[in-house]
């Protein structure tokens, strides 16, 4: 039986002419950011103003966050072993997982519910992780191994409320970081993941592509780390990465 032809929306190439949700690509270039054509890929069209900022800032938040993230030691431990870059860096994607970088569309989704709920909002909130606590689950976009204060986090948000990208899913998000926090009787910070799930909720970006993001940006790290490995040892002679310690520049003002 014969198949239907494959279709897609997404990028054409012919000879003179390769085409990006209908714009030409040369068009493009120079024209728009990395962050502007990840959304234009992903959402099928080109973001307005305030959008495309904050996309870009939200790629860069997530960039890289050192070698003892799991993405990042599946792809140092792969390097160890004397694999190519490419092989480093697809393991390191395939650590991404609820529970480190793939945890923004069901941050999205618990956002959701509740703005859709006729409630105040910390009622809406309280509701919710009530239930998730009585079924055991955990609610994505609270809680970090890092400082209280995740600087990501914070500058994020900042970022968003001056360019005007901050409504009822941020608002949303400070109650359910409260709700939570009482219902666990400790303070649960909001993490990166939350922040993220929050303003992309605003931006109305497409949930099923909101972990896209995270791996679009995070490859970046994954290839200098992986990059710095293959450089600084040999196969099966790598450092100790519980030990690892950071000998790059000072700390330096932008």
């Amino acid at each position: 039986m014969k198949r239907d032809p494959m279709k897609t929306a997404v990028s054409w190439a012919e000879p003179g002419k390769v085409l990006v949700r209908g714009y030409r690509i040369g068009d493009l270039i120079g024209r728009i950011s990395l962050g502007q054509a990840a959304y234009l890929l992903l959402a099928g069209e080109l973001p307005d103003a305030k959008t495309g900022k904050i996309i870009d800032a939200i790629l860069v938040s997530v960039i890289a966050r050192g070698p003892s993230t799991p993405g990042a030691r599946a792809a140092l431990t792969v390097v160890d072993a004397g694999a190519p870059l490419n092989a480093a860096v697809a393991a390191g994607v395939l650590a991404f997982t609820r529970f480190h970088g793939a945890a923004i569309e069901d941050c999205m989704k618990v956002l959701e519910e509740c703005v859709g709920m006729s409630l105040d909002p910390f009622e809406a909130a309280t509701e919710v992780v009530q239930r998730y606590r009585s079924r055991g689950m955990r609610i994505a976009g609270f809680g970090s191994k890092m400082a209280e204060d995740d600087p990501r986090v914070t500058r994020l948000l900042e970022y968003a409320r001056e360019i005007g990208i901050e409504g009822p899913y941020v608002e949303q998000l400070k109650h359910l970081q409260r709700a939570a926090s009482i219902v666990v009787e400790k303070n649960l910070p909001l993490n990166i993941d939350g922040a993220i799930a929050a303003l992309l909720c605003e931006i109305r970006f497409p949930k099923q592509a909101a972990n896209a993001l995270f791996m679009i940006s995070r490859v970046v790290g994954l290839v200098a780390h992986a990059l710095e490995a293959q450089e600084r040892y040999k196969p099966l002679h790598s450092a100790d990465l519980d030990g690892a310690e950071y000998d790059g520049p000072p700390e330096r003002a932008f």
